[in-house]
């Protein structure tokens, strides 16, 4: 799915798109399957594809498997949540659909989630978006968010701040960008968070990400480190 686009490009793109959604679709019947998608980020392909406004073949055999999952199991259904799905059916409703099954499973996905939207916190959107290290900007990337959230970041021996070190480190720059941001934050709003982070060797990652080739790499890197280093950096 993801090779393919989505569905959204040219014939030989859709025609695959369809036809790897189609399994999928096929397979999401099988009990037990939601833990499997989820293992292999299919769950992930599919909010994806679907996101990715397709051809409305590929967005019916993707919204079948995804309502199949979310009826299945509450995790798939948080996950969807976390990828922004629930908002990006917002938008689906609104479009026309020749057959009505799709529609259909639009109005029946967005009822699901929203209810797991409604038991999942900001926290734990956010914790599941650092876990599964798909980091895209967004209000939990803000300054407000952190301001109020800094302290929960040192459970679990301070697990998420853990996993954004390992994401400066990511293949893809828009992934490394955001960490630098949060990295930065954490370190401006969490007390010793300075200490902290360069207990977890933070510091010398950003500080090598100044050299990135991607510009806003190098910003968000640049910004961060003055944040680590700055004692009185501005949090008002």
């Amino acid at each position: 799915l993801r090779r393919s686009g989505g569905g959204g490009g040219g014939d030989a793109s859709a025609q695959l798109a369809y036809e790897v959604g189609f399994c999928l679709w096929t397979l999401s019947f099988a009990a037990g399957a939601a833990e499997d998608f989820l293992r292999c980020g299919a769950v992930d392909a599919l909010c994806a594809s679907v996101q990715a406004a397709p051809r409305e073949k590929v967005a019916r055999v993707g919204l079948a498997a995804l309502r199949n999952l979310a009826d299945a199991s509450p995790v798939a259904g948080e996950r969807m949540v976390a990828r922004g799905l629930d908002r990006a059916l917002a938008t689906l409703a609104a479009r026309p659909w020749a057959d009505e099954d799709v529609a259909a499973d639009v109005a029946a996905l967005a009822a699901r989630l929203a209810t797991h939207a409604r038991e999942l916190s900001t926290l734990e959107r956010y914790a599941a978006e650092v876990e599964s290290g798909d980091l895209a900007w967004g209000p939990a990337h803000e300054e407000a968010f952190w301001r109020e959230h800094a302290r929960a970041a040192e459970r679990d021996d301070f697990a998420l701040v853990r996993r954004l070190v390992e994401l400066l480190d990511a293949a893809d720059p828009a992934v490394a960008a955001v960490a630098c941001s949060d990295v930065g934050e954490f370190a401006r709003f969490y007390p010793n968070g300075k200490a902290v982070l360069k207990h977890l060797g933070a510091k010398a990652k950003v500080m090598a990400l100044i050299d990135h080739d991607d510009p806003d790499v190098q910003r968000h890197a640049l910004q961060c480190v003055s944040k680590i280093l700055l004692k009185n950096f501005a949090t008002n």
